[in-house]
């Protein structure tokens, strides 16, 4: 199933309140453990060949899959953050130290951009083997990202820009518009966790490579067949 094909997937009736409660609550900190263990849930589903949004049973795990993956994605901030940290701080020493401090905190953006670049597979990687210190292997991830290259940095930069637009949202008053860039920020997340998680089962990193026919959810039988039968 293409990208094209799983958004129309996920406006069906079934699926669309299941990321929805994961919208709802993306920007309340701790509670949105809860949306990001989802997304692990939701690409390991689809890693397994399945098609479909994964159910919010054993909510137990999933917060706690949520506060690992952000625990994960904090790792791969720890650099950006103290580049732009020791930049603000020079900058409030002397003429001197500011100007220094200033090409630190703009060099911060870029380091941030670079290693942000890796957390869609290590996304992928810890969502399949549930495990730190593969997702933190930067030369796998790396050689991962070499063998789908072009359509790797195509998903990255929609996916920045798209974020970029759902944060503008929130400018709209009365809090409709924090409610949504909240719905429209996370199903941009599950997009993108689709989107990766088909890529990265095309490579080496994967434990398994994608199957030519995926397993597909079947839809419930109606009262009426279920009679005929």
């Amino acid at each position: 199933m293409d990208i094209a094909a799983f958004i129309r997937f996920t406006f069906h009736s079934r699926y669309m309140p299941r990321w929805i409660y994961g919208g709802l609550i993306v920007y309340i900190p701790v509670l949105n453990f809860l949306s990001f263990g989802y997304l692990k849930k939701a690409s390991r589903l689809l890693m397994l060949g399945s098609v479909g949004l994964p159910t919010w049973e054993d909510r137990k795990t999933i917060w706690s899959d949520g506060m690992k993956l952000l625990f994960i994605f904090i790792l791969y901030g720890a650099v950006p953050f103290f580049l732009f940290s020791c930049g603000f701080f020079l900058t409030t020493l002397s003429t001197i130290t500011a100007f220094f401090g200033h090409i630190m905190t703009k060099f911060s953006v870029v380091a941030l951009l670079c290693f942000s670049f890796f957390i869609p597979f290590a996304f992928a990687v810890f969502a399949e083997k549930d495990d730190f210190r593969e997702a933190l292997d930067f030369e796998r991830i790396l050689q991962g990202i070499k063998e789908v290259f072009a359509p790797y940095l195509g998903g990255y930069i929609c996916a920045l820009i798209a974020l970029g637009l759902c944060l503008l949202i929130i400018r709209i008053p009365y809090l409709i518009g924090l409610l949504l860039s909240s719905l429209c920020t996370y199903y941009v997340f599950l997009v993108a966790a689709y989107y990766f998680t088909q890529l990265y089962r095309r490579t080496s990193l994967a434990m398994e490579r994608i199957p030519e026919e995926p397993v597909r959810e079947t839809a419930p039988q109606s009262s009426n067949d279920t009679a005929s039968v």
